[in-house]
């Protein structure tokens, strides 16, 4: 019986553990998906400034990793704004840049939708608009 009680004991011990790290696994994600957002942000920021301060007809590609939980519909590229929204739950979290130009969503369509490596093409467009695009 005493070996039953410590067994079980044992295992609510692990499970709690198994729980609490899955949790914290869960929050790591998130704040890897966020960071991975900032660094986009960054990126795509630094690129229309230099096509910016370097005038037409200046053009740069650049690759840049986009995160999971990116949500297309909510992000943009307008104005002097570039913005990725991401999902956290049942809400977003903008994460945004301002640029020295004017920018501009040159693609087709939205902003990618799934997660990876992109491809973009950041460009003057003359009358201080930069393009950027996929």
């Amino acid at each position: 019986m005493e070996y039953l009680v410590l067994t079980g004991f044992m295992m609510l011990i692990l499970s709690v553990l198994l729980v609490a790290a899955y949790l914290k696994i869960g929050q790591s994600q998130k704040h890897f998906d966020i960071d991975s957002a900032e660094r986009a942000i960054n990126e795509l920021k630094r690129a229309a400034d230099f096509v910016y301060i370097h005038g037409h007809p200046t053009k740069l590609t650049i690759s840049i990793y986009l995160p999971m939980d990116m949500d297309p519909d909510h992000s943009y590229i307008e104005n002097n704004t570039i913005n990725i929204a991401m999902r956290v739950g049942d809400s977003y979290t903008d994460v945004w840049r301002r640029t020295r130009g004017q920018v501009g969503w040159g693609g087709s369509g939205n902003m990618p939708s799934t997660e990876g490596y992109y491809v973009f093409v950041v460009e003057s467009t003359g009358s201080e608009g930069i393009s950027i695009s996929t």
